[in-house]
C-alpha cells in the first residue's frame, strides 16, 4: 500500500499521560461484549444525546451508561462502520483521535473514533494492547509515513476509505458543548468508537 499523501500540522510538544475522565471506560471492553455488529456511518452520526446523562457524569466515570429505552443501541456495543479518514491526532492522553466522515470530499459532519495508547501504563488489558498497537502501527506506517500525528491533527490530502471496529461510547464530558472535532471538522454526534480494536483499508463506495 503506497504511502498516503498529506498535510502535517505543526504543534509544540505537550506532555502525554492517561486520561482521567471515564478513563476505565475509554480503554477498556464490556464483559460481555458481543461480536461487532455492521451499522452504517450515517446511522451513528445520527444518534441521539442520552437523556438523563449530564456533564461528567459521576455515575458513569468507570460504568457504562445502560441501554436506554427503545435504543437500538447501548453504550459498550462493538461495532463496525465505514468511512474516510480525514484526520489523526495525538491527543495528551495518548490516544490517537481519528476523525471519519461519509464524503470522500469534506471531513465535516464527522464521527470520532479513538484508539488508545497500547502501552501498560495506559492500556491495563494485556489482550487489547496488540490490538491497539496494530491499529496504531498502520495508521503511522501506511498514512503518517512513519510519523507520530500532529497534536492538532494531520489532515489526509487524498483521505483513505476505512472499515473500525470498537466499542460504542459516549462522551459525556462534551454535553452542552459546541460540537467537537479539529481543523474545522465538526462531529455530529457525542457518540464514539472508543476503544478502536481494529482498523484496515476498505475498498471505495462505487
Amino acid at each position: 500500500m503506497t504511502v498516503l499523501v498529506l498535510t502535517v500540522a505543526i504543534a509544540a510538544d505537550q506532555p502525554v499521560a492517561p486520561g482521567t475522565e471515564r478513563w476505565p471506560v475509554k480503554t477498556s471492553l464490556a464483559a460481555n461484549a458481543s461480536a461487532p455488529q455492521t451499522v452504517a456511518l450515517a446511522d451513528l452520526l445520527a444518534l441521539p444525546n442520552v437523556d438523563g446523562v449530564e456533564k461528567d457524569d459521576k455515575r458513569y466515570q468507570s460504568a457504562r451508561i445502560p441501554a436506554q429505552p427503545g435504543a437500538k443501541y447501548k453504550e459498550g456495543d462493538m461495532i463496525t462502520t465505514t468511512g474516510y479518514l480525514h484526520l489523526v491526532a495525538g491527543e495528551t492522553d495518548g490516544d490517537y483521535h481519528i476523525q471519519i466522515s461519509a464524503s470522500a470530499d469534506s471531513g465535516d459532519n464527522c464521527l470520532i473514533v479513538e484508539v488508545p495508547n497500547p502501552d501498560p501504563q495506559f492500556t491495563k488489558d494485556a489482550v487489547l494492547q496488540p490490538k491497539f498497537a496494530a491499529a496504531r502501527d498502520l495508521i503511522k506506517t501506511k498514512m503518517l509515513a512513519g510519523k507520530d500525528p500532529a497534536t492538532d491533527g494531520s489532515v489526509m490530502q487524498h483521505p483513505p476509505y476505512v472499515t473500525v471496529t470498537g466499542a460504542l461510547f459516549y462522551d459525556d464530558s462534551h454535553v452542552g458543548d459546541p460540537p467537537r472535532g479539529k481543523r474545522g471538522m465538526h462531529a455530529a454526534t457525542l457518540w464514539e468508537l472508543h476503544p478502536v480494536t481494529a482498523i484496515a483499508f476498505a475498498p471505495t463506495p462505487k
